[in-house]
């Protein structure tokens, strides 16, 4: 133990050493500046700090800029230098010393050694010649490897070991020499430094092999232990102290490792064991359960005999990788079974499409055929029977499916179709469907046609055919109307007017030149429309004359038939009219107090429940109107045929049966006229 002032040197259980102050009573690891020799104080002012490399190498690192390097800096070699001096110094002083107490004057003055240099000096130089400067440089580096100089020496220890030799004068003034020894110096640090690093990590290489490879080593062995087994080996001390625990600590990490390993690899080994009896019972299936295979594993000779001492948790660990295995074996099963299953079911789905096929080709299946039919050809067909009771699409589904896809095609085939019957043939309202397929299938491209959609082509096109001969009827009997119209304003512009009881032969040769009169082609038509005209001149008010009128208002026929329904109708029509109308009123009222006490959704429902009764009126009406046109074309074409009693309201004499009819009335009217042409 050390003591220097207030601090004392101790050293701790692991051979670690401590430092503690008796004053603050406080311990610490790191030497005190009051304990450091003046080359500890040196180092430590000095910022840079020298380290060993995983490798060994030596390397460099300044604490205040944070650099690194290799090399070692010019600061740090000064100072090394210069303690490499002192310890010269030091050890030459105690050569002297121990000469003084034998007795041998070992080591002359400074006077002497002065003197003998100069007289030494002075006798080399005139025996020794060099050629040039390089030479005695050379010379004299040569006397310094030769003594063996280490670098730490001072220029006054060299001086005193080399003076005596011819060489020393190779270079005559003093600052070559010391010139050429700082040179020699540099470079022999280095070396030295170099070896001393070959020597560690020699050193540190064998101490590793030792410790990794020593039987008495493990991961459990303490730092105390190592030193015991290691402290004699002579590798062990060419090792720094710092460098041999991190090579223990490094060592010890290794070991672990090394004994884990080897504890996986036996585990293993064991489980592999276990694993390669379970595969041999066959009593063991993936649904056997760990207290099951324990029995079985008991009553079995093998495992009693070679796998009993192995661990159990082991043998659990095994017989849980063999259920694993056995599960995976059992799923690759199922999956290769429905696999099989899958493929067997797209075969018969695609041997049941054949079938369609089969059936387009020959004729018995197009876009328009029903599964009901169908079924009764297919269902002892064998590609038919096993696709029943089958998972995914039925035989219904891919039915449809499959007509779906000729339907699909209907609008590419009917251009097909046009194109063959372009300029060819054209579908009338008179062609039939033989004759239809009779042109078709005389062309090549009519091959990959469908039955079915030819057949829906056909019958488009025949609507089309009767939607142009309607629209051909419906411009005719436009222009007939126009014609008529024009005859008989021709008839009325005449002048003077004609009369109601005139013939037709009378005025022909009048209207002959007329060119409405040419314009209607057919006698019987001209007579028709003269007739009509007396007619309707028989049932205006009673005047000899018509007078040309070209537009009625809509106005003036409602007021015309109010004033005939009103002389055709009787006292009791009237008052039931009358209750009519007032049964009317209060619905109406009723209605309208309703939809005040309706909700918002309710107006609009009601809304929409009369947008509806518009548009079916709309539709009524332009179908009362196309079946009136159609009467009139019949009427025109027949003009002998009885032409139907107009249509006649609530109240009339048809509905109530109380009064004349308006037949008898007009002839009323006809007497009257003559008796009032007669007393004229």
């Amino acid at each position: 133990m050390e003591n220097i002032g207030v601090w004392t040197e101790h050293k701790a259980p692991d051979d670690r050493i401590y430092y503690y102050n008796t004053a603050t009573k406080k311990s610490q690891w790191k030497k005190p500046d009051e304990l450091k020799t003046r080359a500890e104080l040196l180092m430590d002012s000095c910022p840079w700090k020298e380290h060993a490399a995983d490798n060994g190498k030596t390397y460099y690192h300044n604490m205040v800029t944070k650099e690194s390097t290799w090399t070692i800096p010019k600061e740090l070699e000064e100072i090394k230098a210069m303690l490499a001096g002192d310890e010269g110094l030091k050890a030459q002083t105690k050569a002297q010393a121990s000469g003084l107490e034998t007795g041998e004057n070992t080591v002359p003055t400074q006077n002497q050694n002065l003197s003998s240099t100069v007289g030494q000096m002075t006798e080399v130089t005139e025996k020794i010649q060099y050629s040039n400067k390089d030479e005695a440089k050379q010379a004299f580096i040569g006397l310094l490897k030769e003594k063996q100089i280490p670098s730490y020496y001072t220029w006054d220890a060299v001086m005193k070991v080399i003076v005596s030799d011819p060489r020393y004068a190779a270079l005559p003034k003093m600052n070559e020499r010391k010139l050429a020894f700082n040179e020699y110096k540099t470079k022999k640090s280095k070396e030295e430094k170099e070896e001393q690093r070959v020597k560690v990590r020699l050193a540190r290489e064998r101490l590793t092999n030792a410790m990794f490879n020593h039987p008495k080593m493990g991961s459990y062995v303490r730092w105390r232990q190592v030193c015991e087994l290691f402290e004699k080996e002579q590798y062990w001390q060419d090792i720094p102290e710092r460098d041999k625990r991190d090579i223990y600590d490094d060592i010890i990490i290794q070991l672990s490792k090394k004994e884990k390993k080897e504890e996986e690899e036996k585990r293993d080994k064991d489980r592999n064991k276990i694993l390669a009896l379970l595969r041999t019972i066959s009593e063991i299936t993936y649904s056997t359960t760990w207290g099951k295979a324990q029995e079985i594993l008991d009553n079995d000779n093998t495992f009693n005999n070679d796998c009993k001492d192995i661990d159990k948790l082991d043998t659990l660990f095994a017989f849980q990788d063999h259920i694993r295995e056995l599960e995976k074996q059992e799923e690759e099963n199922r999956l290769a079974e429905r696999n099989n299953r899958k493929r067997q079911e797209r075969k018969n789905r695609e041997s049941f499409l054949n079938l369609l096929d089969e059936l387009h080709t020959n004729g018995n299946l197009d876009a328009n055929s029903a599964w009901k039919l169908l079924f009764l050809v297919i269902r002892t067909d064998s590609r038919f029977t096993v696709m029943l009771g089958q998972r995914g699409s039925s035989p219904l589904d891919l039915f449809k499916f499959y007509v779906d896809d000729l339907k699909n095609r209907y609008h590419d085939e009917k251009k097909i179709i046009k194109e063959i019957l372009k300029d060819k043939f054209e579908v009338e309202t008179t062609t039939k469907l033989e004759e239809f397929f009779e042109i078709i299938t005389c062309d090549p491209r009519s091959q990959t046609l469908d039955k079915g959609n030819a057949t829906t082509a056909y019958y488009s096109l025949l609507e089309k055919a009767e939607a142009r001969e309607r629209d051909r009827l419906k411009a005719e009997e436009k222009k007939m109307r126009r014609l008529e119209g024009a005859f008989k304003a021709m008839l009325k512009s005449h002048t003077p007017p004609i009369l109601l009881n005139a013939k037709w032969e009378e005025y022909r040769e009048i209207f002959i030149n007329n060119p409405a009169f040419e314009a209607v082609t057919i006698e019987a038509e001209r007579i028709r429309l003269f007739e009509e005209f007396i007619n309707e001149l028989d049932g205006g008010k009673g005047d000899q004359s018509v007078k040309p009128s070209h537009h009625k208002s809509k106005k003036s026929k409602k007021h015309r038939n109010k004033r005939s329904r009103s002389r055709s109708i009787s006292y009791s029509d009237d008052e039931e009219s009358s209750k009519r109308s007032r049964r009317k009123s209060k619905k109406h009222k009723r209605s309208i107090s309703r939809s005040r006490s309706r909700s918002p959704a309710s107006d609009s429902d009601h809304d929409s429940r009369r947008r509806k009764h518009k548009k079916k009126s709309k539709k009524r009406r332009r179908r009362s109107h196309s079946s009136d046109s159609s009467r009139s074309a019949e009427s025109r074409r027949n003009p002998k045929s009885p032409s139907r009693s107009p249509r006649i309201s609530k109240g009339s004499i048809e509905d109530t049966g109380h009064s004349t009819s308006e037949s008898e009335l007009e002839t009323r009217r006809r007497e009257l006229l003559k008796k009032l042409e007669e007393t004229n």
